[in-house]
């Protein structure tokens, strides 16, 4: 998996910028602090090169797949990192703060979104 990570100084800057802007909507009172941490645990996914990951796994599987034009590859790529994010995002979400440290972040998030629109 070493090969995969993408650790550089711009991704921890960025890292450390939206955190910090999360962080700060959190202290103005527009962010509750429970969403501040499922975005910065959904920023971290950021140090992992999905992309590369996936075309390793595609060539090693679909051997047609270095044979397509280069928008199909495009293509295939977005879905499935896609895919990859929403799982991830979900096992964030139930498993790890709503299973194992028992923040309501369904609740949060729904009430924030309303909120945000006026409907509240």
């Amino acid at each position: 998996m070493h090969g995969y990570l993408n650790i550089t100084r711009k991704q921890v800057a960025y890292f450390i910028l939206l955190s910090a802007f999360f962080i700060y909507g959190y202290l103005e009172g527009f962010v509750p602090g429970s969403m501040v941490i499922f975005f910065v645990l959904l920023m971290l996914l950021r140090f992992i090169n999905v992309k590369k990951y996936l075309e390793v796994k595609f060539l090693h599987h679909y051997p047609q797949y270095e044979h397509l034009p280069g928008w199909a590859k495009w293509a295939i790529i977005i879905v499935a990192y896609l895919l990859v994010f929403m799982a991830a995002k979900w096992v964030l979400m139930n498993v790890v703060l709503e299973g194992i440290f028992q923040i309501p972040i369904k609740e949060d998030m729904e009430e924030w979104m309303l909120g945000t629109y006026g409907i509240k």
